[in-house]
């Protein structure tokens, strides 16, 4: 099984090119391949198969997991990724306005080269993301007050220790996936492992959040840092930094263009009122190689998509059990 190393912002992932639809991605399989001692390392995993019939614009199917295990609806940082390896690779060629179209569980998104490299391979991408949707139904989100733009969440005990007092006030928003943003003075000092995973899974949110600290600079900057649903803190999101600036953008905190500073690099977020959020930024691969045979063996096999399984929309990847040894070691980052 060959595989790919890249990164979007140090949000990091194993690719797993299989556009015959010959794999079927386990759970087992994303984990085993996601540990970073024993696996390959990363933030999640995502194979790139073929176009669902239900998304008939789409060239190409972002079919992820996070490390955990768990289906991402949507992934900024991972739809960069795999853009770039679809034009590189040339497994599809960009339109006359050096666009490609990728489903996701999301919908389809259509990404857009912005710059190259020498060589001519993708080094910048702009992905128009959609419009937000702040309808606390939508998000899911059990609001008290539907119309509210901010909404007091209640923490548990340590949350509240963290925190300082016993609830949150936090705006909430749908970029495909779910995501509460709270403001803070400043991320350097925002206890992010303690409430980001109280509200990533509170009860408030049934299908649980991405969870957004956002330090506003100026009107055009913020700094930001990322609790990730299934995975814990990224060193990037790219639907977590288009979730923040347009949850500030309903206060007039911040204006329609945004440079948003996350630790491992930095996104700009473009937004007008009623319109489609575009988020702009790099994707890099960084290696390329094969898993062993003994290493699948040893995590139970490759599931073939004719033998059963399927994951998501469309036909998916292959399957195994909790992970054993290494083919190759990633580089650390962040989902």
């Amino acid at each position: 099984m060959q595989f790919t190393l890249a990164h979007g912002t140090a949000n990091d992932f194993v690719v797993l090119p299989d556009t015959g639809d010959q794999l079927v991605l386990s759970a087992e399989l994303a984990r085993s391949l996601a540990d970073r001692r024993r696996g390959l390392g990363g933030d999640g995993v995502i194979r790139i198969g073929a176009p669902p019939d239900d998304q008939p614009s789409a060239q190409a199917f972002m079919d992820h997991r996070n490390a955990d295990g768990s289906h991402a609806q949507m992934c900024g940082n991972g739809v960069r990724v795999v853009a770039k390896h679809l034009v590189d690779h040339g497994l599809v060629a960009p339109d006359h306005a050096d666009t490609v179209h990728v489903a996701t569980r999301g919908g389809t998104k259509t990404v857009r080269i912005v710059a190259r490299h020498d060589d001519g391979t993708v080094a910048t991408v702009a992905v128009d993301m959609g419009p937000p949707q702040f309808e606390p139904a939508r998000v899911p989100f059990v609001a008290a007050d539907p119309t509210a733009v901010r909404h007091a969440v209640e923490l548990d005990r340590a949350a509240a220790d963290a925190a300082g007092r016993d609830h949150l006030d936090v705006e909430v928003v749908s970029m495909g996936n779910p995501h509460a943003v709270v403001t803070v003075g400043s991320v350097d000092t925002a206890p992010v492992e303690v409430l980001g995973p109280a509200l990533e899974r509170h009860e408030r949110f049934p299908d649980g959040a991405n969870v957004g600290f956002v330090e506003v600079v100026d009107a055009s900057t913020v700094r930001l840092r990322v609790f990730e649903r299934g995975v814990g803190e990224t060193a990037a999101c790219g639907t977590g930094a288009c979730a923040a600036v347009v949850a500030l953008q309903r206060s007039g905190t911040v204006g329609d263009r945004v440079e948003v500073n996350l630790p491992g690099g930095v996104l700009t977020v473009e937004h007008a009122d009623g319109g489609s959020v575009t988020m702009t930024g790099p994707a890099v691969e960084v290696a390329h190689g094969r898993l062993t045979d003994r290493w699948l063996a040893e995590i139970g096999g490759a599931q073939s998509a004719t033998s059963g399984a399927t994951a998501g929309p469309g036909p998916a990847p292959a399957t195994a059990a909790p992970a054993a040894s290494a083919a190759s070691t990633a580089p650390s980052g962040s989902a």
